[in-house]
């Protein structure tokens, strides 16, 4: 009898053992990942600050007025005079008024009021 509990605690003792063992080789795996993505967090953090100011550098008038020069749209010396469209807006006036079909615009254009 004796020998049968000896070795049923020695197998219980090593089963706890094997557990222990697996669930710390994965926690030393789940540590080193954790510091893997942590380094690569901060990577893209950084390239994120980098294309920010890339973003900000981008939007400035001297910026646009040296990527004019470079591709020739302006000469040096010369001015660059920028223009800002707007969308057209849906409650905006029409010319007429909203009323003319487009045959009737077509009559205006070429036969005009008479």
């Amino acid at each position: 009898m004796r020998p049968v509990v000896a070795t049923a605690v020695l197998s219980l003792g090593l089963v706890c053992a094997a557990a222990f063992t697996g669930i710390t080789v994965q926690a030393n795996a789940l540590e080193r990942a954790k510091g893997v993505l942590s380094d690569e967090i901060a990577a893209e953090e950084a390239r994120n600050a980098q294309l920010e100011a890339s973003i900000a550098q981008k939007k400035t008038t001297d910026y646009l007025i040296q990527k004019a020069q470079d591709y020739d749209f302006v000469k040096q010396g010369e001015g660059l005079i920028a223009v800002e469209r707007s969308a057209p807006s849906a409650n905006a006036p029409r010319v007429d008024g909203g009323q003319a079909s487009r045959v009737a615009r077509w009559i205006k254009l070429f036969f005009g009021t008479r």
